[in-house]
């Protein structure tokens, strides 16, 4: 199938509001490393929670919270329905955040987002997070969620044939090992389609030939993905070039649902996703990259504060939504 890529704005220094805020978030940080900002970062969001302008977030038709059973209790779901009552696509949507921080508070933003601008009915997944819940924590949750999602699907409002799934960064990655984990495993779940953004999809990547990009790198640098491997596979690092916790690393990348990446040129995890998206294209499976080269690793959640960033993200939503209600 044909990898059909679009970039969008020519210019590739990185947008001038987004790099006032990077120079901000470099002096605040004074050069620690993301390993030892784990509290500090789980602060600042639920922080950012609480002085939210509840007037400015996108306005949905209904918001309910529930919780799904699994094999090491149960997971926080938080299920958003546009204000359409007739049955809509389903997406279950997974938050980014390093696999170490974000909830479905802190990405209450972007869930409502997705709801309102693809027309779908969206579940939010609380997965656990590391350094608490190394892996497959998060893989497992994710899976348990997408099952549950699949069996109530009607009851949530939701067309029986269109699920979806959906992720930021470590979200991303978790989207695209649930897709891979429901085909190989011959679990009766269709999968529609899925969106990635900015997905990390390599654990065993080459941080060296990254360190070496003249590229400018803000808010998230080859350091932090480093760190983030070792917090999440802790003590299975050794198993980084597996998949999983590996997408990219997968046999057989064959029979994937129809695919939209997303990246954004100044992000440490760029060529790795336009990689995933050749070697999906490669394999047969219908994929459409965007690519916006003036964008940092956290555009897609920063349409509030970031004129580009909101132009970015509904250009995603947009192409997001002509997938998901696309006739079979």
């Amino acid at each position: 199938m044909n990898n059909t890529s679009h970039r969008f704005i020519d210019d590739e220094s990185l947008d001038p509001q987004l790099a006032l805020m990077a120079d901000r978030r470099r002096v605040t940080d004074q050069g620690r490393r993301f390993r030892d900002m784990i509290a500090c970062g789980r602060s600042k969001l639920a922080e950012s929670v609480l002085t939210r302008d509840v007037s400015t977030l996108p306005i949905v038709g209904s918001i309910e919270d529930a919780l799904v059973p699994t094999s090491q209790g149960h997971v926080l779901v938080r299920v958003y329905r546009p204000s359409d009552k007739k049955p809509l696509p389903t997406v279950v949507f997974f938050h980014g955040g390093g696999f170490v921080m974000g909830d479905v508070e802190s990405m209450d933003h972007i869930a409502r987002k997705l709801c309102r601008d693809t027309a779908s009915v969206v579940v939010s997944a609380d997965y656990r997070l590391a350094p608490e819940h190394v892996y497959p924590s998060a893989h497992d949750d994710a899976l348990a969620v997408t099952e549950w999602a699949a069996g109530s699907i009607c009851a949530l409002g939701g067309l029986p044939d269109k699920l979806a799934l959906a992720g930021e960064s470590a979200g991303a990655t978790l989207a695209a090992s649930t897709s891979q984990a429901i085909r190989d495993n011959c679990l009766k779940i269709p999968i529609w389609a899925q969106l990635l953004v900015v997905p990390g999809v390599d654990f065993a990547r080459d941080l060296h030939a990254i360190r070496s990009h003249r590229r400018n790198f803000p808010m998230i640098t080859p350091d932090d993905l480093e760190d983030i491997g070792h917090l999440y596979l802790a003590g299975r690092y050794n198993e980084a070039h597996l998949c999983p916790p590996s997408p990219a690393r997968a046999p057989d990348l064959s029979n994937l649902p129809p695919t939209i990446l997303a990246l954004a040129g100044h992000d440490p995890l760029h060529e790795e996703g336009l990689q995933y998206a050749n070697a999906l294209s490669g394999a047969g499976v219908d994929v459409k990259t965007l690519d916006f080269p003036s964008m940092l690793h956290q555009f897609f959640g920063m349409f509030e504060v970031c004129n580009a960033a909101q132009q970015a993200s509904d250009e995603v939503c947009r192409e997001f939504r002509g997938l998901l209600h696309r006739r079979g």
